[in-house]
């Protein structure tokens, strides 16, 4: 199994150069390095959406958690529809903002928008945080997994450096275009070999799975029912939760994390850079809400029956019986993490490099000079991130526990910049930082170092089993909402009304009128409710203990398993509905016109160095 297993990796790898090569050889401008020419092909997109939206929160930590805490894990899945919904409401506002008013990148888009640097410098921090030690903890993970089937054969930290090269040359030679390339038909093909090994471990194996036996969690630990609305709990490291910490508000608080994917400054960059078209539709609706969602809420209970949160211990019985089929589980593994850190890390330095390298502190630059720039940068993120992954893999996990919950609290910026022209930037700074400090010290970093330094906090992690993500977003959305009353009406307004009048004359949401608007919101709310939040704890026994009857149904499947699938499905169907008939998910080349807006500081250039950073290279260069 080890010699197949490293012959697929290394065949993924030849197939990222070759692609790389491909591109590098067609004789484009050196600019294109960086954004692939835009446009990226839609049935890019597509799968690249689904795909990091699938490998983007961690697949293996979410197969290890449905492993250790049955279906109320699996259940965050639908989380996946969340995700989809709020990149419908927010991709084509984006692409259209990054056409009408040339932004370059998120960074350029958000501190343009809101004439902020420090806009600027959130966006940079979040592409270190996903391309580094997020990134490493992906890598580490394969790293160990692959270790672990070759049973010694392979070191963890050779299988990391080996991931590493592979992922790197695609990035160093071809730039974002390869990238983008590689990651949908390695999303293809992760979906494809994942499936297959399901079908033919529930088929071909003679002991039983998860339709007989269900998930065989630990004593005290409910695999196939919510433990209650809320437990109140001071928190993970505090109180061991009675039945699991999966509560209905720690699935909802939990599904906003994933959808940070969605918020992340590569995933946005992606959506940027594409083709006009349907492919933000198709990628969201389908790929998204409906395969990816689909594959955590259908197959991950059957592959958490028998993996018992240990692949390698699945990979070795899978291989009993067809070494083929183990190879292709633990390859599929690697895929999910290879995917992930080629985005946030190849991705991840172009952005670094187009938005603070080259503009402020290499300007000037011919565009063959910028391109060996941003090599330069691509081979620094991987080397730093095999360097994280093979010799730091505990800081990495520590560190990279932030990325997903912090990502989110974007959200209120991005918001402001598709829809509410009345978010201010004071507003959504004080929002990002007071939603960034409550993420903090409900992770363990925050608990790590306050509690190193000076006193223990009287909470754990997720207190009342509720997910950082909702814990920050909460006090951020109210921040924003509070602060923007006072200053909606700022000298700066007038910079973002030049923008959303645009949207409004010429690209309107079609919601069907007053009516229509109404119902549209109204069963996005409903279906939040019953789905993943405080309804959810009605499908514990809808379906196996009717209310409308005096007996239990013979139904034989868990009633909650059941309950996901319904509104996994009911999910899909209204990123359809708000993609479609609303027109949220089709955007177009048509009609477009460009202006220009203000810069953040009156007669300042767009591309001038800021005095502070122009100061602090002179520090350094003087010395």
């Amino acid at each position: 199994m080890t010699a197949l297993l490293a012959s697929l990796i290394a065949f993924s790898g030849v197939l990222g150069i070759y692609l790389a090569t491909r591109f590098a050889r067609a004789g484009l401008p050196h600019a294109v390095f960086f954004d692939g020419g835009r446009p990226i092909p839609s049935w890019a997109l597509m799968f690249a959406l689904g795909g990091l939206m699938l490998t983007g929160t961690g697949f293996s930590e979410q197969l290890d958690l449905a492993g250790r805490y049955g279906l109320q894990a699996s259940h965050a899945g639908i989380g996946l529809v969340v995700a989809a919904l709020v990149g419908i409401l927010l991709g084509k506002r984006l692409w259209l903002a990054a056409r009408i008013a040339g932004f370059s990148s998120p960074g350029d888009a958000l501190g343009t928008y809101y004439g902020s640097v420090t806009m600027r410098l959130v966006m940079l921090g979040m592409v270190m945080l996903f391309g580094l030690p997020f990134a490493a903890d992906l890598l580490s993970d394969a790293g160990r997994i692959v270790a672990g089937v070759s049973d010694g054969g392979i070191s963890r930290a050779v299988a990391v450096w080996a991931l590493a090269f592979f992922l790197f040359l695609p990035a160093v030679i071809g730039g974002w275009r390869p990238v983008a390339f590689l990651i949908a038909i390695e999303s293809a093909v992760f979906a494809v070999i994942l499936l297959a090994v399901t079908l033919f471990g529930e088929t071909v194996s003679g002991s039983p799975g998860f339709l007989a036996k269900g998930i065989a969690t630990a004593p005290g630990i409910l695999h196939d029912a919510l433990p209650g609305v809320v437990q109140y709990s001071a928190g993970i490291g505090k109180d061991v939760v009675p039945g699991g910490f999966f509560t209905a508000l720690g699935v909802l608080s939990r599904s906003l994390s994933l959808a940070g994917v969605v918020t992340s400054p590569v995933v946005l960059y992606l959506v940027m850079t594409a083709r006009a078209g349907k492919g933000l539709s198709f990628g969201m609706t389908w790929l998204s809400a409906g395969l990816a969602a689909g594959i955590l809420v259908l197959a991950l209970p059957f592959l958490a029956a028998r993996t018992l949160s240990d692949p390698v211990a699945h990979a070795h019985q899978l291989a009993a019986l067809d070494t083929a089929f183990a190879a292709g589980f633990v390859f599929a593994l690697v895929l999910s993490a290879q995917i992930a850190v080629l985005a946030f890390t190849g991705g991840g330095a172009l952005l670094f490099t187009r938005e603070l390298v080259l503009p402020y502190m290499l300007p000037g630059m011919t565009e063959a000079g910028n391109r060996f720039a941003g090599r330069i940068a691509i081979a620094i993120a991987f080397l730093a991130v095999a360097f994280l992954a093979a010799f730091a893999p505990l800081p990495s996990a520590i560190l990279a526990s932030l990325a997903l919950p912090l990502s989110i609290q974007l959200f209120p910026a991005l918001l402001g910049l598709a829809f509410v022209r009345w978010i201010s930037r004071s507003a959504v700074i004080i929002g990002l930082i007071l939603g960034g400090l409550f993420v903090f010290f409900t992770e363990p970093p925050g608990l790590v170092l306050f509690e190193g330094l000076f006193l223990d906090l009287p909470w754990g992690r997720w207190p009342l089993t509720i997910h950082s993500a909702l814990w920050g977003l909460v006090l951020n959305l109210s921040a924003v909402l509070l602060v923007s009353i006072f200053t909606r009406k700022g000298e700066e307004r007038t910079r973002r009304d030049r923008l959303h009048d645009e949207f409004a004359a010429r690209w309107p949401t079609d919601f069907g009128g007053k009516a229509g608007r109404g119902a549209k919101w109204s069963l996005t709310l409903i279906w939040a409710f019953l789905a993943i939040g405080p309804g959810a704890i009605l499908g514990n026994t809808f379906f196996s203990q009717p209310i409308f009857t005096d007996g239990d149904a013979a139904l034989g499947l868990p009633s909650l398993w059941v309950w996901q699938i319904l509104f996994w499905l009911l999910g899909a169907f209204l990123v359809w509905w708000l993609a479609e008939p609303a027109g949220l998910g089709r955007t177009s080349e048509d009609g477009l016109r460009a202006i220009r807006p203000e810069h953040p500081d009156a007669g300042q250039d767009r591309n001038e160095v800021p005095a502070w950073i122009a100061s602090s290279i002179a520090r350094v260069v003087e010395r």
